[in-house]
């Protein structure tokens, strides 16, 4: 009998990582796979791109999948692998091959090979995985669980709401309602700014911020969009400054928020969240939102949400790659 799911948060390349955070959980290398004897993880996505070890970040995963010890959803970066490996009805490939998107992907690339059959192997797997989970009682997704979107998403998708070829090309052409609809679920809503901008954690410029879409608190730019302490804002005069202006998100943005009488607990990655020493302040968002992504190729821990049934999430169900 299956006691619950233990949801474990972006692998980047971590599988050293990976593989001391299952240990912790209890689970052993059995017949070549991971295999807890009660339990099953989940994995929020983002396998790739980044860390030190990227075939192996992909191959634990896959094989517990396909030995049934594990679920698994997609992942914006595994998005962004299948269309920069596919192509539109003109001949396209859905991702444009531009210096910036090789550069987010090379270290997946430098291992995987592009084109190769190792490659395509590793890309036909990404199609079959979800991009989002309902398992009763709890519900898992990369980025953002907004139902108005994964309705979107499923009038393209294959009949586990995974990627088909034409929802590809949909998602990857801007301004198309499956193009929005894939931004919010495997990206996160992003609010424009106003004019500010600011250098994120790997030195880009950018004019758009990620919504803390869980928060029904948080309903400006300075206290709705997700910002590390150590990123630099600029006003419109591109001055640094402590904060953005305390403008409103637009309506679109907050009529994300799930409402209170829709809070089924959820679990997602993608934010970066971060902890201090012997992981000071590693905690949950709140009884009904988790995020798991604790920055691990940036040298937090790697971390899983055990959770075993409850109505009300609590951080003491956190556990950590670091013990």
């Amino acid at each position: 009998m299956q006691d619950g799911y233990d949801i474990i948060g972006d692998v980047h390349g971590c599988a050293d990582e990976l593989e001391q955070l299952l240990s912790n959980m209890g689970y052993a290398e059995v017949d070549a796979t991971w295999k807890h004897p009660n339990r099953q993880a989940v994995f929020v996505g983002d396998f790739i791109d980044r860390g030190p070890h990227q075939l192996r970040a992909v191959a634990i995963p896959k094989a517990m999948v396909e030995a049934g010890s594990a679920l698994a959803v997609i992942g914006n970066h595994e998005f962004n692998a299948i269309s920069l490996a596919t192509t539109d009805d003109n001949g396209d490939f859905n991702r444009a091959h531009s210096e910036r998107n090789l550069e987010q992907s090379a270290v997946f690339l430098d291992a995987a090979t592009f084109g190769s059959a190792g490659h395509r192997e590793i890309l036909d797997w990404f199609t079959t995985l979800p991009m989002w989970l309902d398992l009763g009682g709890i519900r898992v997704v990369h980025a953002c669980w907004h139902e108005p979107s994964m309705r979107v998403l499923g009038e393209l998708a294959s009949a586990n709401n995974s990627l088909t070829p034409e929802l590809v090309v949909e998602a990857n052409r801007r301004g198309s309602p499956a193009y929005d609809a894939a931004e919010i679920v495997l990206k996160g809503p992003e609010a424009a700014l106003e004019g500010y901008s600011y250098s994120d954690k790997d030195g880009h410029i950018r004019t758009g911020g990620r919504v803390t879409w869980w928060d029904p608190t948080a309903t400006t730019l300075q206290h709705g969009i997700r910002l590390a302490g150590n990123w630099t804002v600029f006003d419109p005069d591109n001055q640094p400054v402590e904060h953005l202006p305390a403008s409103p998100l637009p309506d679109w943005v907050r009529q994300i928020t799930p409402t209170a009488t829709d809070r089924t607990p959820v679990c997602f990655g993608h934010y970066w969240f971060t902890v201090g020493a012997n992981n000071a302040e590693l905690k949950i968002i709140d009884t009904k939102a988790a995020c798991v992504d604790f920055s691990a190729v940036k040298g937090g821990p790697l971390v899983a949400y055990r959770w075993s049934g409850e109505t009300e999430l609590s951080s003491d169900n956190l556990i950590t790659s670091s013990g």
